[in-house]
């Protein structure tokens, strides 16, 4: 019984001399983590923070480039307006300088190489050698002759300019549908950008409120491992010195038992 004694309160000594040694190792992890706990919650904060300026920083930008990108498609859609109105005008100028004025030129020189011969078989009954009214209207007869074909190849331009209007009018459609598109675009990501913002934001604070009381939750955890370690080492000394009183009784009681049957 002796030898179970001593082995029990060798192990209570052993027992004892682990959880000081745990208790100090528990210390030792806690302050480590602690290290490791507050310098993840530092990153996070200083990740939070940057990733909310720069989100607010492109937000606006996308804000400005949407805004941009509204306004180049609704000057596009006025050009395209002015573009369709030039080529509708050149289109008809085009035609009646072809047409209508290329012929009246035309027969107002006919006219006038018409009338020039019939003053100048006037002109010969008339006495004197005064300006000749008929070779003026030969002049101008002759002057105006190439004027109808300059008008045909000046109106055939404007149709043909009126063409490449009509169509530049539809590629500026085109690009403004795609500017249209954009700053849906945009907008729909500068929604999503002031989302991140505000989660970034609030997982700022959450890190620097977690940074503010991580002091005090270390010192918590300290305290308990100490509570648990000196418990375990004074249980350990409870039972140690348990064990020797009883060890003693039973050596008493021994003792007498002997005494009585001598």
């Amino acid at each position: 019984m002796m030898n179970g004694i001593t082995i029990a309160r060798r192990l209570l000594l052993t027992v004892s001399a682990l959880a000081v040694v745990g208790t100090a190792l528990g210390l030792v992890f806690v302050d480590r983590t602690a290290v490791t706990y507050r310098d993840g919650l530092e990153v996070a904060r200083d990740s939070a923070a940057v990733v909310a300026t720069v989100t607010d920083s492109v937000e606006v930008l996308a804000a400005d480039v949407a805004d941009l990108a509204g306004a180049a498609a609704d000057t596009l859609d006025q050009a395209g307006v002015l573009i369709e109105s030039g080529s509708e005008s050149a289109e008809q100028i085009g035609i009646a300088l072809g047409t209508n004025l290329a012929e009246g030129v035309e027969g107002t020189a006919n006219i006038a190489s018409g009338l020039a011969g019939f003053i100048e078989a006037i002109e010969r009954f008339i006495p004197g050698d005064s300006r000749s009214l008929g070779e003026d209207l030969r002049a101008i007869a002759t002057g105006l002759e190439p004027v109808p074909g300059q008008l045909r190849s000046l109106g055939d331009q404007l149709i043909s300019t009126s063409v490449e209007l009509e169509a530049s009018k539809e590629q500026l459609a085109v690009v403004a549908g795609e500017l249209d598109a954009l700053t849906v675009g945009l907008e729909g990501a500068a929604a999503s950008l002031a989302e991140v913002d505000r989660l970034a934001a609030s997982i700022e604070a959450s890190a620097e409120d977690a940074l503010d009381r991580s002091r005090a939750d270390l010192w918590v955890l300290r305290i308990l491992v100490l509570v648990l370690g000196l418990g375990t080492i004074a249980a350990c000394l409870a039972a140690w010195y348990a064990v020797g009183v009883l060890a003693r009784q039973q050596d008493a009681q021994a003792g007498r038992g002997a005494g009585g049957g001598t």
